[in-house]
């Protein structure tokens, strides 16, 4: 398994005058984003899944998770994790002046599944070396 490079940054302390006392964090260094062709690459080279039948699955898959959501507001993806539809709203001091006008915001939250999870915690990080920085863009990070 390769490592994921990060960089230290510096902060100070919120409503100090000054910034206070300085306290140092590692930042992940910005990344180059996995396309949907870098998925479909990987798949095929890996599990032997061709690129059409990733992209049948994948607009099945977004078909049936907004079809599903009409009628629930909790989808099991198994091995994945889960889908939860949730809403903001104001709220009314008469349960019958309640509409639908009253939703400010649908939100979606996707949940890994445990095993996704336990893989999360097994990633190996390192300090990015110069070249890395250099090559990233990284002109402010710390030299500790």
């Amino acid at each position: 398994m390769s490592t994921i490079p990060f960089y230290v940054t510096v902060k100070g302390e919120p409503g100090k005058v000054g910034g206070g006392k300085p306290t140092y964090h590692p930042t992940l260094l910005p990344r180059r984003k996995a396309t949907e062709a870098d998925v479909m690459e990987h798949l095929q080279s890996k599990y032997g899944i061709h690129r059409s039948d990733y992209k049948r699955l994948s607009i099945a898959l977004q078909e049936t998770i907004v079809e599903l959501l009409q009628n629930h507001n909790h989808i099991d993806l198994g091995e994945l994790g889960f889908i939860d539809l949730t809403v903001r709203s104001t709220g009314e001091d008469d349960p019958a002046a309640v509409t639908v006008h009253n939703i400010i915001k649908p939100t979606l939250h996707l949940r890994f599944s445990e095993a996704i999870r336990r893989a999360i915690k097994v990633l190996k990080f390192e300090k990015a070396g110069s070249a890395e920085l250099k090559s990233a863009g990284i002109s402010h990070a710390e030299k500790r």
